[in-house]
């Protein structure tokens, strides 16, 4: 998209892991985690880096694996800390064009890994803000990467859903705004019953919106901030926020 800023998935990543490891440090490991619940943090933790495992398997090996059950040795911090480690050296060691597979079947090279993990830990480093109870000022998501994030609920996140018999609420055409950055996604019904929504051009006309900051979007398409903090014209937007988790 023209004018839109380039990331670097890579290095906010390595950025990420480390608040995520500070974070894990100052909790007992017994606090519940609000938007994963029956989770504690101990379960969040397990969960990141056994991610973390599985994906730089899955680039180191370019096979489509399975993800394992977690295995968790000695401290938790220190366990995570040493996985976040291991998939950053493990994303440096490839080239981001090369073949590597993904849930998604979309963006099969190498690069679909730094961004999905960046994202991943950044809704999970939300997370673990909640379940410490710290301000919500502290939650929210650069502007940029959480327009990144919106992209990536609507292309690869919204298929996979409807996949797994989860499809998302889109009983018409929405426009999502991200007010900060004058941006705007449209997402429209499937053509066909059973199929996923789809993402139409910006420009598309729309039947409902729904606006905010891009972080409170995003985090609302992952239900880790009440739609009460966004605004709606239509029903139907409504009705998206409301409906399916994203996973």
């Amino acid at each position: 998209m023209t004018g839109v800023p380039q990331i670097d998935h890579l290095t906010l990543l390595e950025e990420a892991t480390r608040r995520f490891a500070s974070l894990v440090r100052e909790a007992s490991g017994d606090e519940p985690v609000p938007a994963c619940d029956p989770w504690v943090v101990r379960d969040l933790v397990e969960h990141l880096g056994t991610v973390h495992r599985w994906a730089a398997s899955i680039v180191l090996s370019g096979q489509r694996l399975v993800e394992p059950e977690p295995l968790v040795v000695g401290d938790p911090a220190d366990w995570y800390a040493g996985t976040a480690t291991a998939l950053l050296a493990a994303l440096r060691a490839v080239d981001p064009a090369e073949p590597v597979p993904n849930f998604s079947r979309i963006d099969e090279t190498a690069a679909f890994w730094p961004r999905r993990q960046l994202l991943e830990t950044t809704v999970h480093v939300v997370d673990l803000l909640q379940a410490l109870g710290r301000d919500e000022s502290q939650w929210a998501v650069p502007a940029e990467l959480a327009a990144d994030g919106i992209d990536e609920v609507l292309r690869i996140f919204f298929p996979r859903m409807t996949a797994g018999g989860a499809r998302p609420h889109v009983r018409s055409r929405i426009r999502l705004v991200a007010a900060d950055l004058d941006r705007s996604w449209v997402v429209a019904p499937a053509e066909e019953e059973a199929g996923s929504p789809v993402q139409l051009d910006a420009t598309a006309d729309a039947d409902a919106v729904v606006s905010g900051t891009a972080s409170d979007l995003y985090l609302a398409l992952w239900h880790r901030v009440p739609r009460e903090r966004l605004q709606f014209d239509g029903d139907d937007g409504i009705a998206l926020l409301d409906g399916p988790t994203t996973p």
